[in-house]
């Protein structure tokens, strides 16, 4: 009767551990596809005053832009604006504008920073549909301006508002502006949904069945499961694709590889740095690194030859260390890109001597 009791106690447990072990578990990724986007915006014309219309307008704008490099897109354009002079009935001033504009942004807009704020500047055609037909004409004229993308809100949709100055070489020239609100739709970057759905374990009860649950195992933690993983190895803080493979472009700053001052000499804390990029690029042996040498902003002897040397004393250690030669480049580029733009102390000093790795190809 014990006897009985126990199995069917243990049947139970079994059971319930079984049914646990078979429900799914889901996880969000994010997947980069293509560097296009698309956007959509509603705006608020001020034309100048000498075009004789009201103070305000309506607009309504299309974008197509590609996103050249981490920080820059180019954009093409088209709006459509509708302006009144308040005289007669219905619309007097059609303007339809088509444009080029290059976006520069202090982040990688492909990231998912709250707000990507960026700058732009353009050249652009307008022609301009008047009621008095014998003013139709068609001009040329430029345009700049600032505005934000924030990160995705839902469905991948991100909000984008921008503010432009607009100039016309109709007539004897006119000073514009304009300002806008609306959508802004990555192509070929969606969400994600990985479900992973444990096996079912057969097991056989004789007295007590201990079920364990199989765990998720993502050795080199860059969110796709071992089993999944044709690029294990990675190092800690990469973006990864759907197979967990490096996507190429990103610069790598995974811990600061630093030197003394005025030297290509290492410091002890970078060797552990470069010992863990090490074992991921000899994972991936089809990994191209540039591997970039920088200089603090002061000092005499910080010259682009020293960053030079900074980084072929980083690529003559990873050889050491296994890494193939033909995977690595080393390039000096001395005081640019500064992590620290107004050196005020040593600690500022020592984040610009470093060393960062940027992904060519895999």
């Amino acid at each position: 009767m014990l006897k009985t009791l126990v199995a069917l106690a243990v049947v139970g447990t079994a059971g319930a551990a079984l049914a646990q072990e078979e429900q799914p578990v889901t996880r969000d990724r994010l997947v980069y596809n293509s560097n296009d986007y698309v956007s959509v915006m509603g705006g608020l014309a001020v034309p100048d005053s000498g075009r004789g219309t009201d103070t305000f307008g309506g607009n309504l704008t299309f974008i197509f832009g590609n996103q050249i490099h981490e920080n820059i897109a180019v954009e093409g354009r088209f709006t459509a604006a509708l302006l009144e002079t308040g005289r007669g009935n219905g619309s007097d001033l059609y303007q339809y504008t088509g444009g080029i504009d290059v976006s520069f942004s202090p982040f990688d807009r492909r990231d998912e920073h709250a707000l990507t704020p960026f700058a732009l500047v353009g050249l652009l055609t307008t022609a301009d549909d008047v009621a008095t037909a014998k003013l139709d004409d068609s001009s040329f004229g430029a345009n700049a301006g600032i505005g934000f993308v924030t990160k995705p809100l839902f469905h991948n949709l991100r909000l984008r508002a921008e503010g432009r100055y607009i100039y016309s070489s109709y007539e004897s020239g006119f000073h514009d502006f304009s300002v806008g609100l609306g959508i802004e739709l990555p192509l070929g970057r969606e969400r994600e949904k990985l479900t992973v759905i444990p096996a079912k374990v057969e097991t056989k009860v004789v007295e007590i069945v201990k079920s364990v649950p199989r765990p998720i195992v993502d050795t080199d933690g860059d969110t796709v499961e071992d089993a999944q993983d044709t690029c294990p190895g990675t190092p800690k803080g990469v973006r990864v694709d759907a197979a967990g493979c490096v996507l190429p472009g990103q610069v790598l700053s995974l811990r600061p590889i630093t030197f003394e001052t005025e030297e290509a000499r290492l410091r002890p804390n970078a060797q552990s740095a470069l010992d863990i990029i090490a074992r991921g690029l000899i994972a991936q042996p089809s990994l191209k690194i540039e591997i970039r040498g920088y200089n603090a902003l002061s000092g005499a002897a910080e010259t682009l030859e020293l960053s030079q040397q900074r980084a072929d004393v980083v690529r003559a250690y990873l050889i050491e260390k296994g890494v193939p030669s033909g995977q690595l480049t080393a390039v000096g580029y001395g005081k640019k890109q500064p992590k620290v733009a107004r050196e005020r102390s040593d600690d500022d000093r020592t984040l610009n001597r470093r060393v960062e790795f940027k992904i060519i190809s895999r």
